[in-house]
């Protein structure tokens, strides 16, 4: 049943990238203090023009290993997670995110500005980019509706937010 559910999640998590970043070490935590999200970040390949996102369904986020890191001053950055019915998933919360919450990852903060559900057939390739402001993208299937996908866009905060800000995570 877990192998079947991890092909699933893997299926709808496929992101087809687009674009090319500069090479670059991964952050090594996104942290989401409202949805308790405490995340290792894993860089992987893309394989068939999507996003080769491994099977850790907890503790675990993935982002394309030729991306863009997370805190260039210009473009996007994509991390994408599974969510899993039975509540096992990191990002099963994801769903939950509302405008105006912090996220922290490779010493950036950012705030979530939208969230969205999209159908799993739709193509996820316009959320790379290497052009326009900086902001990261979280993508998971919906933890409750697989044919669903949790799409939550944050934009980078600048310097002057850092005091006062609503720190997330230690």
């Amino acid at each position: 049943m877990r192998r079947a559910v991890l092909a699933v999640a893997a299926a709808l998590l496929a992101l087809p990238v687009a674009g090319a970043g500069a090479a670059h070490a991964a952050p090594d935590r996104l942290r989401i203090a409202r949805t308790g999200t405490d995340a290792r970040v894993v860089e992987v390949p893309s394989r068939g023009n999507t996003l080769a996102v491994g099977n850790q369904l907890r503790g675990t986020v993935y982002t394309w290993a030729q991306g863009d890191p997370p805190c260039d001053p210009t473009g996007s950055t994509v991390y994408a997670g599974h969510a899993w019915r039975a509540g096992n998933g990191v990002a099963d919360r994801w769903g939950r995110l509302r405008r105006g919450d912090r996220i922290r990852v490779g010493g950036c903060r950012f705030e979530v500005t939208r969230r969205e559900f999209w159908s799993a057939k739709r193509r996820m390739g316009s959320l790379y980019s290497v052009s326009g402001p900086p902001r990261i993208v979280l993508v998971a299937c919906k933890a409750d509706d697989y044919s669903r996908r949790t799409v939550v866009f944050a934009r980078k905060l600048g310097p002057r937010h850092v005091a006062g800000a609503r720190v997330v995570g230690p």
